[in-house]
């Protein structure tokens, strides 16, 4: 199953609109944002892996270890946590990638 999320959702409503989708269920939601961490890391990783410089390396290298720190740290039980940063890790991989990352699988 696959979940598109409307990308005219602005983020302070990402909240209602899980609220209003009953298929998404806590442990669906845990498992979306999950996987909002490794498609933004895969990003990070291209970024890291395109650059000659060593000091641009390495700060991409930095931000794959914060992702994966974040995605550990992740709790299951915090709905709104969730929700907040799945929607800090769609909002980067927008920026970086200029392109709307709202579709979750």
């Amino acid at each position: 199953m696959s979940v598109t999320i409307p990308s005219a959702i602005p983020a302070e409503s990402l909240r209602a609109w899980y609220d209003d989708e009953p298929r998404v269920s806590d442990v669906a939601l845990y498992d979306m944002t999950a996987q909002g961490a490794t498609t933004l890391a895969s990003v990070l990783i291209e970024r890291q892996l395109a650059t000659a410089d060593e000091r641009e390396r390495e700060y991409w290298a930095a931000r794959v270890r914060l992702v994966n720190q974040q995605r550990t740290a992740l709790d299951p039980d915090d709905r709104l946590g969730l929700i907040a940063q799945q929607q800090a890790w769609l909002d980067e991989i927008d920026a970086l990638t200029g392109q709307a990352s709202r579709r979750i699988a």
